[in-house]
């Protein structure tokens, strides 16, 4: 009887540790390819992982990504500010429901193009080639991974959506950055 009640008691606490565990990734931004697993909780204005602390509104991202002090600021549709001592310059345009974003982060050229159906990303000289498979999910190869590995994933939560285009093309590069 004892067993069958520490058992009943273990079952229950996986559930909800499993139920915790997918709340987060519903709230996060996840990344998973070839060398690295990670999400990065978006929670009201913040951005928040182990390597990330982040600060964000319409006008600005503020605070540490990767142990470097993070200062961007959002004028119209170009973003600008620096992470350590390397330079962000990226300008951000909209057509139609794509997002593109072209420039440079941390002294590395970028290119993004997120729209509901494809997520392509130039980074670190990393070409990912994405499209979607559900709302908000997009699976696909970066071109710096071996053929034969497992695709890379990327799924952005619902309040994601909520954000404007700047902020929306920054910090998808800036996540993606982290890999």
């Amino acid at each position: 009887m004892k067993t069958k009640c520490l058992l009943g008691y273990a079952l229950g606490i996986g559930l909800l540790g499993g139920g915790v565990a997918l709340a987060q990734r519903e709230s996060a931004i996840y990344v998973a390819h070839q060398k690295a697993i990670y999400s990065v909780r978006l929670t009201g204005k913040e951005l928040v992982a182990p390597d990330v602390q982040l600060r964000h509104s319409s006008k600005e991202i503020r605070g540490r990504l990767g142990g470097a002090t993070t200062a961007i600021a959002f004028k119209g549709n170009d973003a600008s500010g620096n992470i350590g001592s390397g330079a962000v310059n990226l300008k951000i345009r909209v057509e139609g429901s794509t997002i593109k974003a072209q420039g440079g982060i941390a002294g590395r050229v970028v290119e993004l193009t997120y729209s509901p159906t494809e997520l392509t990303v130039y980074i670190k000289d990393c070409t990912w080639g994405l499209r979607s498979t559900k709302r908000n999910a997009y699976v696909g190869r970066r071109k710096c991974d071996p053929p034969f590995h497992r695709d890379t994933e990327v799924t952005l939560p619902e309040r994601f959506l909520q954000l404007s285009p700047p902020e929306q093309a920054t910090i998808l590069l800036l996540v993606l950055s982290l890999s």
